[in-house]
């Protein structure tokens, strides 16, 4: 092992340590604005992003793609201290961006627990059978890991897809989106889902657990009918009860999802899906999960990852010792004297005093 793989296995190790973590809480990520498919992610943006959601205390997060540099959202997921991670993998019916999508999950997927090849791929004709099985098995021999795909949670009853489903994913993983259906009552919605989870689970039997990859209300829409339900308080009340169910049956979910998607326009409340709004800002629920995240941060509980600085202005100002500053691959970038202010270029960087006394305090620090 060289000494920058070294330091950098040093570096992740210093990040993870024992302590207590809140109620495991999943969420389907893509990042927040000005994001769009097609585009680069920003390394600040997605880190910022990550670290929000960790802050409102969300352990297991959802990806849907590798392209577009979001290859690189398991690993930073991994350093801020997310308990599971699950890498998606979009396919669709252009077979060459497919095998991109495939060879950067297959690059990269090692901080990821499980893959997820496809996102409805069979419900909307994006692929046949054969080819996703293919996709499915490439990625499971390549890697080791679970594998799976993701599907509207009729097709796990569906005569043509039911037997398939059950046999060749390692985990079901259906999506359930209630207002989709017609069904526009909060309380109705979190029974319904729990009825398809529980059929769903049924037929899995013990061999297989299952997770609702997603679970989803509209806060706005472009409809001004749709208003009256397609609003904070409804999706407050939903994910309340989901949670209530949650917490006296088997129901597992993830809450769909992150942020607003503004680039989302092929339906009237598909952009609206967010628990925060498309620049962070917490709605109604997720405000609600700040409450409970601060409220047991008061009760003596201490978050599972270091203290983390996000500097807008690139400047590290007035240090109280020398520090050491490494690169996020681990390749030392220099030292510093106490009180220095110093210049860096944009991206992330772990900070660590030059002597420490005792234990190493790392520090990572994202310059913008």
């Amino acid at each position: 092992m060289g000494i920058r793989s070294l330091v950098l296995l040093m570096l992740l190790n210093s990040l993870t340590y024992i302590g207590p973590v809140y109620a495991f809480r999943w969420v389907g990520y893509a990042p927040s604005h000005p994001w769009q498919p097609g585009q680069i992610a920003d390394s600040a943006l997605v880190w910022q992003d990550l670290e929000t959601l960790y802050a409102y205390g969300f352990r297991g997060v959802v990806t849907y793609g590798t392209l577009d540099s979001l290859c690189r959202v398991p690993r930073y997921a991994r350093a801020i201290g997310f308990d599971s991670i699950i890498m998606g993998i979009w396919i669709d019916t252009d077979m060459t961006v497919n095998r991109q999508q495939i060879e950067w999950a297959l690059r990269t997927h090692g901080p990821a627990d499980k893959l997820c090849v496809g996102n409805e791929a069979l419900f909307f004709g994006r692929c046949s059978l054969a080819y996703l099985q293919w996709a499915m098995d490439t990625v499971r021999i390549s890697t080791g890991k679970p594998v799976t795909t993701a599907e509207h949670w009729t097709m796990y009853h569906h005569p043509r897809y039911r037997n398939w489903l059950l046999q060749n994913c390692d985990f079901l993983f259906p999506i359930m989106n209630p207002t989709n259906e017609g069904i526009t009552s909060p309380r109705a919605a979190a029974l319904w889902v729990k009825a398809r989870f529980d059929s769903i689970a049924t037929l899995a039997g013990d061999s297989l657990s299952v997770l609702v990859k997603e679970a989803g209300w509209p806060t706005g829409s472009r409809d001004s009918a749709h208003w009256s339900w397609a609003n904070q308080f409804c999706q407050d009340t939903f994910f309340c009860l989901l949670d209530s169910i949650g917490d006296t049956n088997q129901l597992r979910f993830c809450n769909f999802e992150a942020f607003d998607g503004l680039w989302k326009n092929w339906g009237p409340e598909e952009s609206c899906f967010g628990l925060f709004t498309s620049d962070r800002q917490p709605k109604l629920f997720a405000q609600r999960l700040g409450q409970v995240v601060g409220e047991k941060e008061s009760q003596g509980y201490r978050s599972s990852v270091p203290h983390q600085s996000f500097i807008s202005d690139a400047r590290l100002l007035n240090s109280a010792e020398p520090l050491t500053i490494f690169a996020i691959t681990g390749q030392k970038v220099l030292d510093i004297a106490a009180g220095t202010c110093l210049h860096l270029a944009p991206g992330l960087y772990f900070v660590c005093p030059t002597k420490p006394d005792g234990p190493a305090r790392w520090k990572l620090v994202v310059i913008r």
